[in-house]
């Protein structure tokens, strides 16, 4: 079945400017494909009973259930299919699409884990007879051998909770709120949260609790 031709050229067109994002979950949701298969999904042709979408894998077929009836049915069924490949993906309805710096207490949490990593980084050069291996011994409270017995004991459990919270916030809160996994804004997020640890994800937090007040907001 077809479309009249202008009114396909507008949808398709308004699809790929603002909704480039909807037509990637169309694919996932609704075909199987996983986020890599799907990513730079394209509207390339539409009838009133499929959309052909076209992305770095491949160009696919995804049905439209129920068909359109006229090119008037097609902003809420694919808005009614937008919202049902979300919860298919188990996905939220609210997107971030940016990264925020620490703040405040993260900024402390940040510098203080990137100081252990370069203290861990740097061990092998505090050494008697140093300028390092002096100043540490008068400095530090258990002196220069006891600085070195610390940050080699410390050194796995710190690295696996780092890694830990990087995981646990690809996890639980990018992928949920649209953020592809290996795009910018996601590789922001996971670095900084392995350095700053939870601060980042009371942040992130923050933000999608902006986010649904705006929503909120827009319905009234």
């Amino acid at each position: 079945m077809a479309l009249n031709e202008p009114h396909k050229a507008r949808i398709i067109g308004h699809m790929n400017k603002d909704h480039a994002k909807e037509l990637t979950q169309y694919l996932r949701a609704f075909n199987g494909m996983s986020s890599s298969a799907a990513r730079g999904a394209q509207l390339t042709d539409m009838t009133l009973d499929a959309m052909t979408i076209e992305s770095t894998s491949g160009t696919y077929t995804v049905a439209i259930t129920p068909p359109l009836g006229s090119a008037a049915d097609a902003r809420v069924r694919l808005v009614d299919m937008s919202q049902r490949a979300q919860q298919l993906l188990g996905l939220s309805d609210i997107q971030i699409s940016t990264f925020t710096p620490p703040q405040g207490g993260g900024i402390i949490s940040s510098l203080g884990v990137s100081l252990y990593f370069i203290s861990a980084a740097t061990l092998a050069l505090v050494q008697p007879g140093t300028a390092a291996w002096g100043i540490l011994d008068v400095a530090f409270p258990y002196g220069a051998a006891g600085y070195k017995w610390l940050v080699k004991a410390i050194f796995l459990p710190v690295l696996i909770i780092h890694i830990t919270e990087a995981w646990w916030i690809a996890r639980t809160r990018l992928a949920k709120h649209g953020i592809e996994v290996g795009s910018t804004i996601w590789l922001l997020w996971v670095a900084n949260t392995f350095v700053e640890g939870f601060p980042a994800m009371k942040r992130f937090d923050g933000l999608v609790e902006v986010e649904k007040k705006k929503k909120e907001s827009a319905k009234h």
